[in-house]
């Protein structure tokens, strides 16, 4: 590995497509490992559920005996993994994909939505999303004196050059006693502390600002003790980061730890994603009326086949088995759906396999939980353009 997070993804995706087709069927599996999913290894417990019906799938779909011995193999490698802790670090979402004589791991920020499927070649669709969006973070911890830069991507924590304000007053209060300039004064002293901040500030942002116009960050957090971490952002010149990609938190510049910032960023990428998933189902109940929206796992699986789908609206909890039909491609709840469009092919789970025609069109994916998605019906869609325009 590289070191480098940007370049560590590219080199999974290269490895993953070129393995093609060579090693038969291929088991993907995508894994959220946010702390909720983590506590009393609820995971495990979902994700071996979801492993046996990939294994019965394949007894509906006919599979050969030779091929149904592969996947379960597969399968059971995955299963394994899992099952140690220790295999788990490193982020709050895995990709792991298995085959024969193949197996890879790849650890992410976050996962859209538990899921696992079978294919002729790895199901990657996820990982070239997350390649061009980006998950590389931008962390600035300051105080008064001081700023720690680090540049946190799935391959770690690095620890950029630090910064250290040349002029700052080591006296935190004014004692009158000890100062020995005429007319300095208390006033005087408390200006000073704040000239000395505001200038110190306006050196770390221009030093954020620099590492966010050279490299391809996807975030900011900015963070410290008191009112510092909101300072700092009035200093950041407009443009340089979008709003909703800033994070302020407030933590101890000097002892945080390379292990918390990780913490702080992964916690970042989730709520990040939620809001944004709570705007779409906004904009969703808005657009509705007008036509531009559709509301429903049939209707929203129609205007994915034909490409009208801009943004997809996925129920995080929701399972709709279904169909594909053969000869389109087209994902259906009912089989009697087809219309000279090929044998229905049964499907474990048609939201599954939806995320994934959607990434593959280039389509935002955006999972919602709890009461956003009590606002529509498992799956949506904000539409590119209306029927018949």
């Amino acid at each position: 590995m590289s070191g480098d997070p940007v370049a560590e993804l590219n080199e999974a995706l290269s490895e993953l497509l070129a393995l093609g087709d060579r090693a038969g069927w291929v088991v993907s599996c995508y894994q959220k490992l946010e702390p909720g999913d983590r506590a009393g290894e609820k995971y495990r417990i979902k994700l071996k559920n979801r492993l046996r019906r990939a294994a019965l799938r394949m007894d509906v779909l006919g599979f050969s005996r030779a091929a149904r011995e592969a996947v379960s193999a597969a399968l059971g490698r995955i299963q394994e993994f899992f099952r140690f802790p220790s295999n788990l670090v490193g982020g709050r979402g895995l990709a792991a994909f298995a085959a024969n004589g193949f197996f890879r791991v790849v650890r992410l920020p976050h996962v859209l939505r538990s899921r696992v499927l079978v294919d002729r070649t790895p199901v990657v669709g996820e990982l070239v999303a997350l390649a061009q969006a980006g998950s590389r973070v931008l962390v600035v911890a300051t105080d008064r004196r001081s700023a720690r830069l680090f540049d946190v991507g799935q391959g770690g924590v690095v620890e950029l050059e630090g910064i250290v304000a040349p002029d700052a007053t080591r006296a935190a209060r004014y004692h009158p006693d000890k100062e020995t300039l005429p007319g300095f004064g208390e006033h005087r002293f408390h200006n000073r502390i704040r000239e000395e901040k505001h200038r110190h500030l306006a050196r770390v942002a221009e030093a954020a600002a620099a590492h966010l116009r050279a490299q391809p960050f996807a975030g900011l957090i900015v963070g410290g003790i008191g009112t510092e971490a909101d300072a700092l952002t009035h200093h950041l010149p407009p443009g340089v980061v979008a709003q909703d990609a800033v994070g302020v938190v407030h933590l101890a510049p000097r002892k945080v730890t390379t292990a918390e910032i990780r913490e702080l960023v992964m916690r970042f990428l989730d709520e990040r994603a939620r809001r944004r998933a709570q705007l779409d189902v906004d904009e969703f109940q808005s657009a509705q009326g007008a036509g531009w929206a559709t509301n429903g796992v049939e209707a929203t699986l129609r205007a994915l086949a034909a490409g009208r789908i801009r943004t997809l609206l996925v129920d995080h909890d929701a399972e709709v088995p279904g169909f594909r039909l053969e000869r389109s491609g087209r994902l259906s709840v009912e089989a009697a759906a087809s219309r000279g469009e090929g044998e229905p092919l049964p499907v474990a789970d048609l939201l599954d396999d939806a995320i994934e025609d959607a990434l593959r069109q280039g389509v935002r994916v955006a999972v919602a939980r709890g009461a956003p998605a009590r606002r529509f019906d498992r799956l949506a869609g904000l539409l590119r353009f209306r029927s018949g325009s």
